[in-house]
């Protein structure tokens, strides 16, 4: 191709800011490498692309980019180093090693490293990074499932980063049930607090150790605080939230999840009640699992206090009733995902309602509502955009309810994951209508359903998780992806002969199948526990399939 000189003059002639802008918009790295070799100023640009995120595939990329950084800047043809702005080292994390960190102290530039999963890691790494002038500039860390971090740590990121926006020290589930291998505390928290108050975000699941010291050292030094994750911080109380409601006015995101000493009084003698109608109406998210002690009153107070709530998690707040699901619908088309497993309470006259004035509910979760019935299911109908439902362990649900999901072609082309475990009067005519109906469903879980016993569907089921016991493995039974796939395409060929475990002759049953579950069943037994939770709850882990079932969640 023949280029006009003056056309070249041009291009070349361009401000250094408008040829990286432009280069920051090419999304083929392979094409931005190109874009070096065209003259020096546009190769330093295309680096400063190509090094701003730079993706580390393999271990031995890694270690050639760390040799890289080992070297005297003197002896680099390009500043590599500080050109380096993000970092994420997750996918790596077993190959990461403090010594993969010290590697990083001269990336001065840095603003976000995420390190989560990274177990070798100890505080030595992180004094090591932090070692220059690194701090100056990070405005993230993610340390999550960091384990063998502790205070040491924790202090020097309140030391040397002061521009800290938000930090990531969640710890896996494991950690609470070994809460000795968790070393964080009050005093590094509190340190933190105290000086980055510019902390947007801070998220602390599972650290055990933590108080309301903490919580309210966040609420009093940062208080543009947008989100703060303190699920199973199992020490926190109503002072905590007392703090955080008078002085996080912007919070957005907000998980308390499994704290337990929260009384209904930290919500109905709180700030949430005092402040004017719609003052925290920025808040998006808010977790309650399990804190148990949330009454109606609780509810009312904070639907009336931050009106724009689009995902309210109320699993195992079993002392509501159909009067909190009354002011839920206050929310109306702000609503988008609606956790009430295990609110068992709840009545069709509630969910009735819901259904009618919060038309872009996407998720919902009524997993062991036992009082609900098909006619609360019908209504549920409606909605023209809901994705997920849970029904799990809800036995009055019979295959009127299932046909009547599938009566409307709005909900047939955005149903995408069924949780229907235990509904143990469905039978397989309206599986197969619903599965044949809904071509967008990929995700339907029947564990516990007899007819499914049969060998002819058990062939699509994806395998049980390997913690599972024999009992639980042999009512198992969920489909997935290419699993749903398959079973349409076979409900299609072939109509099923047999309804109901009775009329599946023994050579079509899993061996000892028939009578083990019917039995458990009839003893209650065989409900799946994962971490102590039932399935079902959508806490965790949706209807005991092995995943963790939140509206976030993509299938495989």
């Amino acid at each position: 191709m023949i280029v006009d000189s003056s056309t070249a003059s041009y291009a070349q002639n361009l401000p250094s800011e408008i040829i990286y802008s432009i280069l920051k918009q090419i999304t083929a790295m392979s094409d931005v490498y190109s874009c070096s070799l065209v003259c020096k100023t546009w190769c330093y640009l295309a680096l400063e692309v190509l090094w701003f995120k730079p993706g580390f595939q393999s271990a031995s990329t890694l270690a050639l980019c760390s040799s890289l950084l080992r070297q005297e800047p003197s002896t680099l043809m390009f500043p590599y180093p500080s050109m380096i702005r993000r970092l994420n080292l997750s996918n790596l994390s077993s190959d990461i090693f403090d010594s993969t960190l010290s590697c990083l102290a001269g990336c001065h530039r840095l603003e976000r490293i995420t390190l989560a999963g990274c177990t070798r890691l100890t505080d030595s790494g992180v004094l090591a990074l932090l070692q220059n002038k690194v701090g100056q500039n990070l405005i993230s860390v993610d340390l999550s499932d960091v384990v063998n971090v502790t205070d040491t740590a924790i202090l020097a990121i309140a030391e040397k980063c002061p521009r800290l926006q938000g930090l990531n020290l969640s710890m896996c589930k494991d950690t609470h049930e070994h809460p000795e291998s968790v070393q964080i505390h009050d005093e590094s928290i509190v340190r933190i607090a105290e000086k980055c108050p510019a902390l947007r975000r801070i998220k602390l699941s599972n650290c055990v150790h933590l108080t309301d010291r903490s919580a309210i050292a966040l609420a009093t030094h940062c208080k543009v605080l947008l989100e703060i994750d303190l699920m199973n911080c199992h020490l926190i109380s109503n002072d905590a939230l007392i703090a955080i409601f008078q002085h996080c006015s912007e919070l957005r995101e907000f998980r308390i999840n499994q704290c337990r000493r929260i009384l209904d009084t930290a919500f109905t003698q709180s700030a949430l009640a005092t402040k004017p109608p719609g003052f925290y109406h920025q808040l998006r998210i808010l977790d309650l699992t399990n804190v148990n002690a949330i009454t109606d009153q609780s509810v009312a107070v904070i639907v009336k206090a931050a009106p724009k709530i689009r995902n309210l998690i109320l699993n195992k707040c079993d002392k509501i009733t159909d009067e909190s699901v009354f002011s839920i619908c206050r929310l109306g088309r702000h609503l988008h995902y609606l956790h009430l497993g295990h609110c068992d309470k709840l009545t069709d006259r509630s969910i009735i309602q819901l259904a009618h004035q919060c038309m872009r509910i996407r998720y919902l979760d009524l997993a062991c509502c036992i009082q609900l019935t098909d006619r609360a299911v019908m209504e549920l109908a409606i909605l023209p955009k809901l994705k997920r439902i849970g029904l799990v362990k809800c036995q009055n649900i019979t295959d009127e309810a299932i046909f009547s999901l599938t009566n409307l072609s709005r909900m047939t082309n955005s149903l995408e994951r069924v949780h229907l475990s235990y509904c143990t009067k469905l039978t397989v005519p309206s599986i197969t209508h619903l599965v044949r109906s809904c071509h967008r469903l990929t995700h339907l879980s029947l564990t516990g359903v007899l007819p499914f016993l049969r060998r002819d569907f058990q062939r699509f089921c994806r395998p049980p998780p390997r913690d599972f016991n024999p009992q639980q493995r042999s009512a198992f039974c969920v489909f997935s992806g290419k699993g749903v796939r398959d079973l349409r395409n076979y409900f299609t060929r072939i109509r099923p002969l047999h309804n109901t475990l009775d009329d599946i002759p023994p050579s079509h049953v899993m061996p000892d199948f028939r009578q083990t579950t019917m039995q458990s069943l009839q003893n209650d037994t065989i409900y799946m526990e994962i971490d102590g939770d039932v399935d079902g709850d959508g806490d965790g882990d949706g209807d005991g399939d092995g995943d963790n079932d939140m509206e976030d969640m993509e299938d495989v």
